[in-house]
């Protein structure tokens, strides 16, 4: 059997370099293209991490595209006075879960001799696309904007897609408000775009997230190994577990942490890692009419509107496990 072509469209994040590392270095899947998008942080922040880890785990021969730098619709900044307010009243660590970089916890080299390639993220995107004599499964991990754009932009292109593998959303676990989930909750007119596209959708939101939980076992695995890949995977999973249970206290996490975005990453390498999923119908809400951004999935039912989206609810945690150990393994 092949492997499997694959998009990686991310905004690093912690999360995002794990995502990264069992893409890069799992033999099941080829990664055609990396993409980065504004969303944990800046463009150029989150450009620039991806640009890093890349290098740091030896996967200098993929392609890195940037992409957007904003909402499809909203301002640029749209959710900063939304964030400020929600840590000013929850008590949350300065700098959120990620840091300043969004990559704190590990310093790379000064200079790294990759860059973006010239062309933009939704035309390399439709490039390899079309190109591919296979169908290609896009793995988004941050907010949908260069996705949307690429279904508004090449709609001849959207047969070529496999399928959807993203991190976002949740269904019926509540983080702060009901359907409220960060990628989703950036450009909430992007996510609408993606899941009313017919595309097929897995979901990875924060119901299968927040019960896959990474531990400090876990992390001491993974940091036996000599290779620097395993040494920048341990440092950066031991800063996000102190920086995201400070962030979101109201959790109740000590010494446990979860790794969303790898979630999506992991269920295309394998699968049978899924171990509970359903068909649901899923709607976005942008009208402001409840929470911008909502994935309000129709668990009851109640609406008689057919399924469009996998809401994946859990997998095999000891083997998602297996699994980032043996790709941090496999770097550089």
């Amino acid at each position: 059997m092949g492997k499997i072509p694959v998009i990686v469209d991310c905004d690093p994040g912690h999360d995002d370099m794990m995502a990264l590392v069992i893409a890069c270095c799992s033999p099941e899947l080829e990664v055609k293209l990396v993409t980065t998008v504004s969303g944990n942080k800046s463009l150029e922040l989150v450009t620039r991490n991806a640009l890093n880890v890349l290098h740091y785990i030896g996967a200098d021969d993929i392609p890195l595209a940037e992409g957007s730098d904003r909402p499809l619709v909203r301002a640029k900044d749209h959710v900063n006075p939304k964030l400020a307010e929600f840590r000013r009243h929850t008590g949350a660590i300065e700098n959120g879960a990620h840091g300043v970089t969004g990559l704190d916890g590990f310093t790379f080299p000064d200079k790294n001799p990759k860059k973006p390639i010239e062309i933009r993220a939704v035309e390399a995107m439709a490039k390899v696309l079309r190109e591919s004599k296979e169908k290609v499964t896009l793995i988004p991990t941050g907010p949908l904007t260069n996705v949307a754009l690429l279904i508004r932009c090449y709609p001849d292109l959207v047969n070529k897609i496999e399928k959807i593998s993203m991190m976002g959303g949740t269904s019926e676990f509540v983080f702060t408000r009901p359907y409220m989930e960060f990628n989703t909750f950036v450009d909430p007119e992007a996510t609408k775009i993606v899941f009313e596209s017919g595309i097929p959708i897995d979901m990875y939101g924060y119901d299968v997230t927040y019960s896959v939980l990474y531990d400090e076992e876990v992390v001491k695995r993974i940091a036996a190994y000599s290779n620097q890949t395993s040494h920048m995977v341990a440092e950066l999973l031991k800063t996000f577990m102190y920086r995201h249970n400070g962030a979101f206290k109201w959790l109740g996490l000590t010494d446990t942490c979860p790794i969303h975005d790898a979630c999506a990453v992991a269920g295309v390498v394998d699968p049978t890692l899924i171990t509970k999923s359903r068909m649901l119908h899923v709607d976005i809400e942008t009208g402001g009419t409840f929470f911008d951004g909502a994935t309000v999935c129709d668990y009851a039912e109640a609406l008689s509107l057919p399924a469009n989206v996998r809401v994946i609810y859990r997998m095999d945690n000891p083997r998602v496990f297996d699994l980032m150990e043996r790709c941090a393994a496999a770097g550089k």
